[in-house]
């Protein structure tokens, strides 16, 4: 029970330590699963390339012209620029959002209609492909069926409006003799039939279906598809795709891109948004000069009559007082008191202009509010230094003012209003188309050098994660060191894989009987000089026990467990020892062929009592060596071999040798090795290199413990070391049995 114990615990235990040796051989091992999975992936990404629909893409570029002053423009320019009185404030990044706004999309969407969607009905996956590289017009369909077409057939569609509740359902329509068609879809209870270029409309069930196709180029059973989508859905699409920035840092230009599967569509829609754009802008600008030029005419009478006046206040007040002109100092202050009017007039104007666009609390209006008091203050200095001055002077001045004010300001309103007289007829905008959109003629996606890359990259990385997974869920144990850590179990013998016992397992086959053990034909194999290494540990074993049974079994079948049995029985006669080994697999056993014995009476027919010992046991197979087949396959092994006769046959032939050797069946298969395992005294497991995994073998023991047998060790069969192993081949030393006896094994 302590045996079992320590061996179930170990079973948990693994080891930590980080071997890149293990990594180079878990990519060795599975290199050629590897390798598939990153050509698997390549000719998908390959495929996906050639049949994925092309897409195209094109551009504009809009120029935006800049008119946010970085200060506020003087009174005195303001007055003589009329455009900062009505110029849109244009910004790269609302340029953008006007752009892409509902207005001018809307626009492009009804322009091109663009919720019709028409085109030829392809063979999936490959049709569009096929189309591509076509450019033979082939009977349409599939063996006549499905009217699918092949080449580059086309359907223009001038007007499609079917009931609310179909929009976005599909229609075909199906080309036939004559310039007619035949129009299918949801609704319409029968096929109707229209003329090519007449407007046509047909009753559904849901409401009237208005169709125009003015063109059809295809074949008498070409079919088309056809779809009316919603007006609304397609300009959310539309807004969606547009890609949309400025290029370059503050460059005032914009890039507008928009990819599509038809090169001809992408451009004409971009060019048709180009066009909108600027047309939107040039009414915008004229609407705004419109506005301007109506207020300015409403002005210029009362400022013309202000202006009269003025100046015949002026001269009747100098004539009354036998006045003459100003002196210097009165001309200085009335040009500056005159600048300051006008300034002041024209600041209250921009702010009025400024407060029909933003709230009083803007930067902007504030701004204009403090040059206002500001000019303000200036204009109450002049008049202190004018009430300094005589008072017929004084009256003087005032008048003089008051004239060049009021004469001033109507010139500037004249000026204005031709001005903008010829803004709004010269249809200007603040934006310029730059660059139109040309039809692309090569596509951006997919990109199959990068594709194919891609899919290269991926399937190598999803092969390596593969070959690590396979080998942590399914690989058995492949380092002898760590199959005794996770055991418990010392490893007696690690026997390297044959290439000569496949050559023999061949002529087994095609040859039928003949004596042909590994250890017999081809003594100096590097498998059999690892099975003496098991013969003398084995004899060192064996030394002073009651009797000398031995058993090799494993956990499960296919690991080489007859192999080993064969050739140690083979090597332990050769030694001296009068051997008999015993074929203890009823169901399926097969030690008879390694030495080209007919199958016969054997262990089933001797413990059933229809055979003697004499009559069922092989004598000098080889020299000291007998064999004894498992016989007839019985109906119930497992019965036979708990009977009392087992027992007696087996207590029996140990009397008789130095050495019995048992092969028995797989543990974990079937019960039948725990029922034989009483009579052995040394129990040895086989496991395969690689195959075999630590907790078959636990369970093996554990089963064997069961019933009170002891496992004495583990032989690790079909052990590979190599110049790709790089962890056992370091840790080991590979094994170089072979590089050993390499001259006289040639000969």
């Amino acid at each position: 029970m302590k045996h079992k114990n320590q061996a179930s615990e170990a079973l948990f235990e693994r080891n930590d330590e980080f071997d890149p040796g293990s990594i180079i051989d878990t990519l060795m091992n599975h290199r050629v699963m590897i390798a598939v999975t990153t050509m698997l992936f390549i000719m998908m990404g390959g495929l996906y390339a050639f049949c994925a629909t092309p897409v195209y893409r094109a551009s504009i570029s809009i120029k935006v012209e800049d008119n946010t002053p970085t200060t506020l423009p003087d009174a005195k320019d303001l007055v003589r620029n009329a455009s900062s009185m009505f110029e849109e404030k244009s910004s790269a990044e609302g340029e953008m959002q006007i752009l892409r706004s509902k207005s001018i999309a809307m626009e492009t969407v009804d322009s091109l209609k663009l919720y019709i969607d028409a085109g030829p009905k392809r063979f999936p996956v490959i049709g569009g492909v096929i189309a591509r590289y076509n450019d033979t017009r082939l009977t349409p369909g599939l063996f006549g069926w499905g009217g699918f077409v092949w080449s580059d057939e086309a359907i223009s569609v001038a007007t499609f409006e079917v009931p609310k509740k179909e929009e976005g359902a599909g229609y075909t329509v199906t080309a036939l003799s004559g310039g007619q068609y035949q129009l299918r879809g949801p609704g319409l209870e029968q096929p109707v039939t229209g003329r090519v270029g007449v407007q046509e409309q047909f009753e559904s069930s849901h409401g009237p279906v208005t169709l125009l196709v003015s063109k059809l180029d295809g074949e008498n059973g070409a079919v088309f598809n056809l779809t009316r989508h919603s007006r609304q859905q397609t300009l959310e699409q539309l807004q969606k795709r547009l890609q949309i920035d400025e290029q370059g840092n503050k460059s005032n230009v914009l890039g507008v891109l928009l990819e599509g599967s038809d090169p001809v569509l992408v451009s004409t829609v971009l060019n048709e948004i180009g066009k909108e754009y600027v047309r939107q802008n040039v009414n915008q600008k004229g609407a705004n000069a419109e506005k301007s030029l109506n207020y300015l005419e409403l002005q210029l009478p009362a400022a013309k009559h202000q202006m009269e006046q003025a100046e015949e206040a002026y001269n009747a007040y100098r004539n009354s007082h036998g006045l003459l002109d100003a002196d210097e100092e009165g001309r200085l202050i009335l040009r500056q008191a005159t600048e300051a009017d006008s300034r002041l007039y024209d600041l209250k104007r921009q702010r009025q202009d400024l407060t029909a666009r933003f709230s009083p609390t803007h930067p902007s209006v504030a701004a204009i509010d403090q040059q206002i008091a500001s000019t303000n203050k200036y204009v109450e200095t002049l008049a202190s230094r004018v009430r300094a001055m005589p008072a017929a002077e004084q009256g003087a001045l005032r008048l003089m003012r008051d004239m060049r004010v009021s004469s001033d300001m109507y010139a500037a309103l004249r000026s204005n209003i031709e001005t903008l007289r010829l803004v709004k007829a010269g249809k200007s905008a603040s934006v310029q188309l730059l660059d139109t959109a040309d039809v692309p003629e090569r596509p951006v996606k997919p990109v199959k050098s990068l594709l194919l890359l891609v899919a290269a990259v991926l399937g190598l990385f999803i092969g390596v994660g593969l070959a690590f997974v396979r080998d942590y869920l399914f690989k058995g144990v492949a380092d002898p060191e760590e199959l005794e850590s996770r055991t418990g179990l010392s490893v007696y013998a690690t026997i390297p894989v044959s290439d000569r016992q496949d050559e023999l397992t061949r002529k087994m086959a095609i040859k039928g009987p003949e004596k042909l053990a590994l250890a017999f034909q081809y003594p100096k194999d590097p498998a059999v000089e690892a099975l003496r290494t098991m013969r003398a540990s084995l004899q060192f074993a064996l030394n002073g026990d009651r009797n000398n049974v031995v058993m090799l079994a494993g956990p499960l079948p296919g690991i080489g467990k007859s192999f080993l049995s064969a050739n140690l029985s083979t090597l332990l006669a050769a030694g001296g020892k009068r051997v008999l080994l015993i074929d203890g697999d009823l169901r399926r056993g097969h030690l008879n062929q390694y030495f080209g014995l007919q199958r016969g009476p054997g262990l089933a027919d001797l413990v059933a009592g229809t055979r003697s010992l004499e009559d069922a046991v092989h004598k000098n197979v080889l020299p000291n060596l007998d064999v004894l087949q498992c016989g007839d396959y019985p109906k119930d092994p497992a019965e036979l071999l708990l009977s009392r006769h087992f027992k007696e046959t087996i207590s029996a032939v140990s009397e008789q040798y130095d050495i019995v050797l048992l092969d028995a069946p797989a543990i974990l298969a079937v019960s039948d090795t725990a029922t034989m395992a009483p009579v052995a005294d040394s129990i040895f497991l086989v496991a395969r290199f690689a195959d075999t995994r630590a907790g078959e073998i636990s369970e093996s023991v554990k089963r064997l413990a069961q019933t009170g047998s002891k496992v004495e060790g583990i032989l690790l069969n079909g052990f590979k070391v190599n110049r790709g192993n790089y962890a056992q081949s370091r840790r080991y030393g590979g094994y170089a049995y072979e590089a050993y006896y390499s001259d006289s094994v040639t000969k």
